[in-house]
Order: C-alpha cells, then structure tokens, then sequence
C-alpha cells in the first residue's frame, strides 16, 4: 500500500487495514517460527540419518572389496593345489596295480610269514621271497598315495565350493548395498531440494514479513498522526465532532506551505490553530 493510498483512508479504515497486517504479521511469524523450529530440524535429522546410513554401507563396501579380494587369492591358492592334485591323480592311477589292495596284503603277510619262519630252502629263495614282499608293498604303497590324494583333492573340491558361495554372496551383498546406496543417494537428492525450497520459503516469508511491517508502521504512524491533531483540537476548541475530512484539509495544507504554495486564510487557522 503506497503512502497516498494511506492518505486516502479514514480513521476506520486505517483501524481495519492495521487489524489485518496483525494478523498477517501472526501468520508470517508463525509460519517462519515453524520453519526454524520444526521443519529444518525434521529435514536436517533425516539428513544425518541418511548420510550415516549411506557411510555405513560405504563402509561394508570397503570391507567387501578386501574380503573378495582375499577369498580370491585363497581360491587362487586352492585351484594350483588342484591342478597339482589332479595332474598327481592322473599320473598315479595309470601306474596303480591291477591287484587288489587285500590281496596284495595277503602276499605281504604269506611271505614275510615265511621269512620269519625261515621256512626257505636256499638263500636265492629267501631273495625271491623279499623281492615278492618289496613288490607288492611298494604296490600296497601306491594305492595308498593314491587314496590320500584323492581324500586331498575332495577335501580341495569341498574348500573350493565354499570360497566361491562365500565370494558369491558377498558380491549378492555389493550388489544390495550399492542399490541402497543408490537409494540413499535419491532420498538425499529430495531432502537437499527440499531443504532448498524450504529456504527460498523461509526468505519469502520474512521479505513479506518485513514488507508488511513497513506497512503497519506506516499505518501506525499515521494514526498517530490522526490521534495528534484530534488532541489538539479537543485542547484548542474543546470538544468536537471528529473529522477525517478536517485532517486531510489540514494534510493538504501542509503539503500547499512546504511547495511554497498561497493558503488561503481557513487553511492558515487551519495549520496554526488560530481561533479568530
């Protein structure tokens, strides 16, 4: 409201439009006190609780990343022991004995039977008999590296098993921290334009608040204005009937004297109080 639309209302009027820059006064401050109080806070905690989340998945990422990278080098480790176990395997088991472990056993303990005994004729023979023994223990020797590779390279394939599924679901874990992430990240693109906005509402509130209030104590100003020179009247000629339109003559008057404007002789009474 300009100073001449001012100057164009009457007391009643001035009354009416200061009631209601009160009350949008009130509205303004409260909405700004909400602002403040509430709603930056409300959005400033959602923020933390987003950013520690997301650290705490950025952090188990990290974590992720090394224990990967160890369960790979201990698959890398596990898959030459293979390589080696398997290459042994095939190696032995072209060279294992057509004879049946039991069997070859009964030829160790027949003839080692005999040795003890002594139930050999001739040193040549007592030679055959250890030559017969030598053979199928080294035989009986062969099947067993034999089966202790084999155990080992189970054993190989069951430790192997396990560091893949511990390598796949650690990367099904990246795979769901990192949509998370991507979550997170989202949810805090909201809350940064939100806090943005609520920022620009914030100064908006208080640019009208203060825009207003320039208003009101425009308005106040001229009711103090009004009240002065009703005073002075009362004081002047005692009591009278209360005139917006007197003070407006006396306004225009005023304005007619500082122009260096010719006042009339009711307009000097007017401006100086003059009786006669």
């Amino acid at each position: 409201m300009s100073e001449k639309d001012l100057e164009s209302l009457g007391w009643d009027d001035l009354v009416a439009q200061k009631r209601r820059l009160t009350g949008e006064l009130k509205e303004l401050s409260d909405k700004v006190i909400d602002i403040d109080r509430n709603q930056f806070r409300s959005i400033g905690n959602s923020i933390k609780e987003q950013r520690s989340l997301l650290d705490a998945h950025t952090d188990r990422l990290k974590q992720i990343r090394s224990e990967v990278d160890s369960r790979n080098s201990q698959l890398l480790s596990v898959s030459e022991k293979l390589s080696q176990s398997r290459n042994f395997l095939s190696l032995m088991e072209a060279r294992l004995p057509s004879e049946k472990e039991e069997d070859l056993q009964a030829i160790v303990r027949k003839n080692q039977d005999i040795i003890d005994a002594k139930d050999y004729k001739s040193e040549r023979e007592k030679n055959e008999i250890l030559s017969r023994i030598k053979d199928a223990t080294m035989k009986l020797e062969a099947i067993k590296a034999t089966r202790t590779i084999r155990e080992q390279f189970s054993q190989l394939n069951q430790e192997s098993a396990i560091i893949n599924n511990a390598i796949k679901q650690l990367s099904e874990e990246r795979n769901s921290l990192r949509s998370k992430i991507s979550e997170i990240n989202a949810v805090l693109d909201n809350l940064y334009d939100s806090k943005r906005k609520l920022t620009l509402e914030h100064q908006s509130h208080l640019t009208r608040y203060d825009t207003i209030a320039k208003q009101f104590d425009a308005i106040n100003a001229r009711l103090d204005s009004m009240s002065e020179m009703r005073r002075k009247q009362r004081k002047e000629y005692g009591y009278v009937q209360q005139s917006d339109a007197l003070f407006k003559v006396k306004e225009e008057a005023k304005k007619k004297l500082q122009s260096g404007s010719k006042l009339s002789l009711e307009e000097l009474k007017l401006l100086y109080g003059d009786k006669d």
